[in-house]
């Protein structure tokens, strides 16, 4: 449904969109039919009860000689009941639209900006009534009451915090589990506005950490300025990445870097490009990416460190603002 909103504005969950030379129509249920006539744009609009059956008609009405179709979402049912064997007109069409929404317009990147906005407010909201003691799973919660008390529709996934050890799982979920004394935080968040997310992890630390934790948050500090100053207008995607792996190399931590330096952001939370070591994009003014580098310790904790940045005519230029210095935990 994503490439649906990108391609026409409609917001709701269920819709087929069917384009050709002639034009654009979007097929919908009736419990969209206000809703569609208000936000579509660019295409007409049919409600219809029986949804695939309608779908299916039209294709049959305008008897096109070849039929492409989003291979990644069409499940094998409906694939099935579409092409009633006829499959040799069908073409697999992976990504025929993902490829348009890796460059943003400017209204586009304005919608992440006031969601980035209403995220790290909401964090220091909550930040300054103190985390110490009170369970990830609470703290989590409150992130997200704040993002959408600031004007968020929603968040742009769940967000993520996890304390002590539990900070060398990457994607560790919020349990009831108090943070401790003496123990760093990874916070990753992020809100959406007008449909599209923002994206952003600070590693909080306590007044004194350990040295452990200490050497692991200045090494990812410097990986993610390298990967930041490798990001300009026509360089691949993959080479920013190794500037990140290199530098933890060079730190002795590369071992515990576990994912791949960054990610597109916009309708969805994750998009082309991939910043990691097997992506064939290179990057271009109006992209949106992250450049997120972590060191996860086992048995000790965890440090990631993201920004969310905007590709401009000749250089990166982060639209996410909190410091990323070593944040004190009160």
């Amino acid at each position: 449904m994503t490439n649906i909103r990108y391609l026409t504005g409609f917001s709701g969950s269920d819709g087929v969109l069917l384009a050709s030379p002639e034009g654009a129509t979007l097929v919908t249920d009736g419990r969209y039919e206000e809703q569609s006539r208000g936000e579509v744009r660019g295409a007409d609009v049919a409600v219809s009860d029986r949804k695939w059956k309608e779908v299916s008609r039209r294709i049959r009405r305008a008897r096109p000689a070849r039929i492409g179709y989003e291979s990644r979402h069409l499940t094998v049912e409906q694939f099935r009941l579409l092409s009633r064997g006829d499959e040799k007109r069908w073409v697999p069409l992976p990504d025929p639209v993902e490829e348009l929404r890796m460059r943003k317009e400017k209204e586009e990147i304005l919608a992440m900006e006031r969601a980035a906005v209403a995220a790290a407010s909401a964090l220091l909201s909550v930040l300054s009534r103190g985390f110490r003691d009170r369970a990830e799973s609470f703290v989590a919660a409150d992130i997200e009451r704040e993002m959408k008390a600031l004007g968020a529709e929603e968040t742009s996934f769940r967000p993520i915090v996890a304390s002590g050890p539990r900070a060398a799982m990457p994607h560790a979920v919020p349990t009831s589990r108090p943070i401790g004394k003496g123990e760093a935080v990874i916070v990753d968040f992020g809100a959406r506005r007008e449909g599209y997310c923002s994206d952003e992890t600070v590693t909080l630390l306590p007044e004194a950490p350990s040295a452990a934790i200490r050497r692991a948050y200045d090494a990812v500090r410097r990986a993610q300025d390298a990967g930041l100053r490798a990001i300009r207008p026509g360089v691949p995607c993959r080479e920013v990445d190794a500037r990140v792996r290199e530098s933890l190399d060079r730190s002795g931590y590369l071992k515990y870097f576990v994912h791949s330096t960054g990610h597109g952001v916009g309708l969805d939370i994750h998009e082309r490009p991939s910043l990691s070591m097997r992506s064939k994009d290179r990057l271009s003014e109006g992209m949106v990416v992250t450049v997120e580098p972590g060191v996860y310790l086992p048995g000790e904790g965890g440090v990631r460190l993201e920004d969310m940045v905007r590709i401009a005519g000749t250089r990166g230029e982060r639209i996410t603002y909190l410091p990323k210095t070593g944040s004190r935990l009160v």
